[in-house]
Order: structure tokens, then C-alpha cells, then sequence
């Protein structure tokens, strides 16, 4: 089964830094480090590095960061899909403290602006999955994202993963895209600040009548909690060495979708999802290569 990746291939500009700065106040960085992110990079990333099938569809504009962008992807063997010269790339500066927590500052760019032309060129029918990142519906490109996909009627199983921006995405785009039934990916802290609840149970529940689908929330090293309307369950996580939390939950998605993909149960799927982003953490950046992904020999999916 082959799987859409649509939202962002933007420039990370990383910080090290020991914690955040007070306003007004001037504090050292320990290292800085620049890398290609932006959710759907970061989860085409991991499916490839696992083996499950995917398309990664961002838009690449005109510009500084569209050039280190382009040239990120064709390491990685991506074509260039959607291009516009309207604009260049933006860039996210990402501040990681030294407990591993991450503080992002982004500018948005072309990724944050398609276009109802490039999408009706794309040919659903090839795919089983799609997945689609909250930062691009969040922003200038949410309605016509939403629009695209209610008016597709496509049969391909719908991931949405709002992210960090799940409470600024206006209630008639959520709405639109939450009658899509689609598999809810967030964290712990978006799922009780998006339903006002502070228990997880109750926050999944309400969450799954919101759209009849799995909900998965990650629960950091307590593991991951999914109800799928038979009950709530927990899988646990394995103990992991934090260096920063940058790309955790995109590499969490990306190895449950390449489960979901290769055939495996959800159940499964999670379990691996929770070694893979457990392995993202102890790494410095919000990917890996496939020479440092087999490297770390992470059980993932058996025939």
C-alpha cells in the first residue's frame, strides 16, 4: 500500500541551548546545527527508512532555502513534485533546551501556500494512505487542503496530525477534516488543550466522536494510548537516553503508517513506532539517515 506525505520540507536552524532566554535577556548557544525538516519530510524519512512505499509531496519555491531544500531532497531521492517561483522556502529556528524539550520560532515560506492547481494534478487512486501535517492547514493553504481532500472522495485512509497549531486551526476547517474519519495522531499535551480535558481516557473518547476513527495519543516515555471505540490501551515505551525531542512525533506517525502499510496490526505498528521514536530522541536532529537507522538495529516489522 503506497501513502501520500503532504505538508512542509522546510530549513531547521537548530540551537543548543541550556534553557530558554528570560525577555530581555542574553544567554550563550552550546552548538547550532542546520538541517532539512518540516513534518512530512521528517515522516517520508522514516517510512523510507523502514521500506513502506510513499510519495512526498511539498512545495519547493524560488530562493536560499528553496536551494537547500531541493538539494535535501534529491539526497534523499525525492523528486521535486509541486515548485512555484512565487516565493522561497521558509525556515523554522528550533530552541532546544538541555532536557531535550524544543521551542520552535517559524517562518512560513512556500510550504505554507499550495495552490488548487498543483493538487488536482496529483492522482489519488494510487494511493492507500495520505497523511497531512497541521502546520499547512493552520495556515493560508487550510481550506483549500480541506476542500481537496472532501472533494477527492477518495477511499485512501486519511492520518491527520495536527501538531503544536491544533488549537489555532479554525473550528469549520478542523470540523471539515475531522468529518473525514480520519486516524488522529497528536501528543498528550495537544489532546488535553484541543478537548479541555485533563484526563487522556476522556480526552481519546471525546476525540474518537469527533471521527468514528483510532485516535492515537504519545504519552512521551509512558508510552502511547490509542482507543479505536473498544476500549483505551496503552504500549508502553522503552527507556530512552533524550538529546532532543525534535521530529519525536513525526517519526512516531511515519513508523505507524509504514506498520499500517506493510499489513501489521495498529497495536503492532504503535509498538514499533514507540522504538523508532525512541531512537529519534537520542538522536541530535529530527531524522536519520538509513546507514544510522540500521545502525541502531531497531526491531521493526517482520514478514
Amino acid at each position: 500500500m503506497k501513502t501520500l506525505v503532504v505538508g512542509a520540507a522546510i530549513v531547521d536552524q537548530m540551537m543548543m541551548i541550556d534553557r530558554l532566554p528570560l525577555s530581555g535577556e542574553d544567554i550563550p548557544c552550546r552548538e547550532t546545527k542546520t538541517v532539512i525538516g518540516g513534518c512530512a519530510f521528517n515522516v517520508a524519512s522514516t517510512m523510507r527508512n523502514i521500506g513502506a512505499s510513499h510519495d512526498l509531496c511539498v512545495p519547493v519555491g524560488t530562493g536560499m532555502y528553496a536551494e537547500l531544500i531541493q538539494k535535501g531532497l534529491k539526497e534523499n531521492g525525492y523528486p521535486v513534485l509541486l515548485h512555484t517561483d512565487a516565493m522561497d522556502n521558509g525556515y523554522c529556528l528550533s530552541l532546544v533546551e538541555n532536557t531535550g524539550e524544543r521551542t520552535f520560532i517559524t517562518v512560513v515560506g512556500a510550504e505554507g501556500h499550495f495552490e488548487k492547481e498543483w493538487l488536482d494534478r496529483i492522482d489519488l487512486s494510487e494511493y492507500g494512505q495520505i497523511y497531512l501535517a497541521g502546520y499547512q492547514v493552520a495556515g493560508a493553504s487550510g481550506q483549500i487542503l480541506a476542500d481537496w481532500l472532501r472533494d477527492s472522495k477518495t477511499s485512501a485512509r486519511v492520518f491527520f496530525a495536527p501538531g503544536p497549531v491544533i488549537t489555532t486551526i479554525s473550528s469549520k476547517i478542523m470540523n471539515e477534516l475531522l468529518s473525514l474519519h480520519p486516524i488522529l495522531h497528536i501528543n498528550e499535551k495537544e489532546a488535553k488543550d484541543f478537548t479541555q480535558n485533563e484526563h487522556i481516557e476522556t480526552a481519546l473518547h471525546i476525540l474518537y466522536e469527533r471521527t468514528g476513527a483510532p485516535v492515537i495519543v504519545t504519552l512521551g516515555s509512558k508510552g502511547t494510548a490509542y482507543f479505536d471505540g473498544s476500549g483505551t490501551k496503552i504500549i508502553p515505551s522503552e527507556p530512552a537516553r533524550v538529546v532532543d525531542t525534535v521530529g519525536a512525533g513525526d517519526s512516531h506517525i511515519g513508523a505507524v503508517m509504514s506498520g499500517l502499510a506493510l499489513g501489521k496490526s495498529l497495536e503492532e505498528s504503535i509498538a514499533v513506532a514507540n522504538r523508532v521514536a525512541g531512537a529519534i530522541v537520542a538522536t541530535q536532529g529530527p531524522t536519520m539517515t538509513k546507514e544510522d537507522f540500521d545502525r541502531k538495529q531497531i526491531i521493526c516489522f517482520t514478514a
